[in-house]
């Protein structure tokens, strides 16, 4: 008990000398410097699509009714923006050609990005087009736009199931086999009167 009252007191003592050296510090000179450090945009990589969406409208029996079929999977596109310009970006899709087993055509059919969302994930901020109905002419939609100042960092489109939906006529001849099509996803400058 005796020890402890000791090293108490010269904690104390110490405590007392150790703010009167701090108290009685004065200050001589004030000088200033910088801290900084540059970036500079990558050579590749800049601005890219890192993946894009595919669409499963999955296995089903064949309907003569008119039907809508719903994407089964989730599935995303993801843009990134590490320019550094703030420039801004578009993405379109072409539907190249209509959906086909061999060289049967889906006649009629045809796709449709509903509801498309920007993952919480996202550190770019962009909107995600609703409602986008695909041509099978190889035509351009847009279907997710940053403007000035925004998309810079990734960017993910989700396509949660049921975002996409292919609708095919009851009237439509179809075969028990895979029908394919290709979308092509291409990523734009945005455009500087945007």
């Amino acid at each position: 008990m005796k020890a402890n009252k000791i090293l108490v007191g010269i904690a104390a003592v110490s405590m007392i000398f150790s703010g009167s050296v701090i108290a009685s510090a004065e200050e001589i000179e004030n000088q200033e410097s910088t801290s900084d450090i540059g970036f500079t945009s990558p050579t590749d990589g800049a601005l890219t699509l890192l993946n894009v969406a595919d669409l499963d409208f999955g296995s089903n029996p064949i309907s003569a009714k008119d039907e809508v079929y719903k994407n089964k999977t989730e599935t995303a596109t993801t843009v990134q923006d590490i320019r550094g310009t703030e420039a801004g970006w578009i993405v379109q899709v072409a539907q190249e050609g209509q959906l086909k087993a061999g060289e049967k055509q889906l006649t009629n059919a045809q796709i449709t990005l509903k509801t498309p969302t920007i993952s919480e994930k996202s550190t770019g901020a962009a909107t995600a087009k609703t409602d986008v109905v695909l041509n099978t002419d190889g035509s351009a939609a847009t279907i997710l736009e940053a403007g000035k100042g925004l998309g810079n960092g990734v960017t993910i489109e989700n396509f949660d199931k049921d975002a996409a939906m292919l609708e095919v006529p009851g009237n439509t001849v179809k075969v028990a086999k895979q029908y394919e099509t290709t979308l092509t996803w291409t990523l734009l400058d945005q455009p500087t009167n945007s």
